[in-house]
């Protein structure tokens, strides 16, 4: 994933924005959030859920990753 966190504006991104500005799939996405990475917010309107990320999460991802990275971890 390349992205600058440091030039991150607070912004709602739907999951196709968020999936953009990481470069990754839409799909990426979704698995990400199934497996807790990303924190959605979630909006229901008569039986229809969407989500939407908050750009707050790319800078939580990156301290994820170097996490992981600092532990050993693939």
């Amino acid at each position: 994933m390349i992205f600058d966190a440091d030039k991150i504006v607070n912004e709602i991104l739907t999951i196709d924005e968020f999936a953009k500005k990481l470069r990754v799939s839409r799909s990426t996405v979704v698995k990400m959030i199934k497996q807790g990475r990303i924190i959605p917010i979630r909006l229901t309107k008569a039986k229809k859920t969407h989500y939407r990320i908050d750009t707050i999460e790319i800078q939580r991802l990156k301290s994820f990753e170097v996490h992981k990275a600092s532990i050993g971890e693939k």
